[in-house]
């Protein structure tokens, strides 16, 4: 054999393993490509995750203490229902609504405790409006009617840790339970003369006429 020809045999053989080690050069190459993708598919769903928690956290809010009605003008009485006759006592935190029953009244404030703020409701108002206001502060306000407030139109609340509490917790007074005094005296008057009618009724029906009294008979 030619040298010539030795040499262009032996050049076929290598010229096939290097195209082998090249195709398998492109395969490991194309499975990287496939595992980044992977990867990059599992970070996005985990940033997905946060946004619901935030979310949840977000709610919440608080309630309301308890509600008193002062009637304005209750039956075109020139009075505050409760606060005129005697003071409305409250605990902190309660709201007082304010109810026209008449017209032309209104709400100045002329005294609070230091460090409130009630404004109270000067505008003059007539009858079906209604205004509220959230009392805080310990103490007492006046308050008072500005077109009325010579005819006695003032109000007192009193905000206190025990309303209704202080010294009247012993026994109290017929007039105190609600009932006005005259229908107590009314109702015992009532029973006192049935129980007296019955008992003359029984006497003369067991014991009849007087001895001292004639029967009609000729003796």
């Amino acid at each position: 054999m030619k040298r010539r020809d030795f040499l262009r045999a032996a050049s076929v053989p290598a010229a096939t393993a290097t195209a082998s080690a090249a195709a398998g050069v492109g395969a490991a190459q194309e499975t990287g490509n496939s595992t980044s993708s992977g990867t990059g598919t599992a970070t996005g769903t985990g940033t997905g995750t946060g946004t619901g928690n935030g979310t949840a956290t977000g709610g919440g809010g608080g309630g309301g203490g308890p509600t008193k009605t002062v009637t304005v003008g209750p039956g075109n009485d020139l009075v505050f229902s409760p606060g005129t006759g005697e003071p409305l006592e409250i605990a902190p935190g309660t709201t007082v609504e304010f109810v026209w029953d008449s017209n032309n009244h209104n709400i100045v404030v002329e005294s609070q405790p230091d460090g409130a703020n009630w404004q109270g409701h000067e505008p003059i108002e007539n009858e079906g409006f209604t205004y509220t206001h959230t009392f805080e502060t310990l103490g007492e306000y006046s308050y008072f009617c500005q077109p009325h407030k010579s005819a006695g139109m003032v109000g007192t609340i009193v905000v206190t840790e025990n309303p209704g509490g202080g010294e009247g917790s012993g026994e109290k007074e017929l007039h105190e339970l609600g009932v006005p005094i005259q229908a107590h005296w009314v109702g015992s008057a009532t029973i006192l003369g049935i129980i007296v009618s019955a008992i003359f009724t029984f006497y003369i029906l067991k014991y009849g006429e007087s001895p001292n009294t004639g029967t009609g008979r000729n003796g």
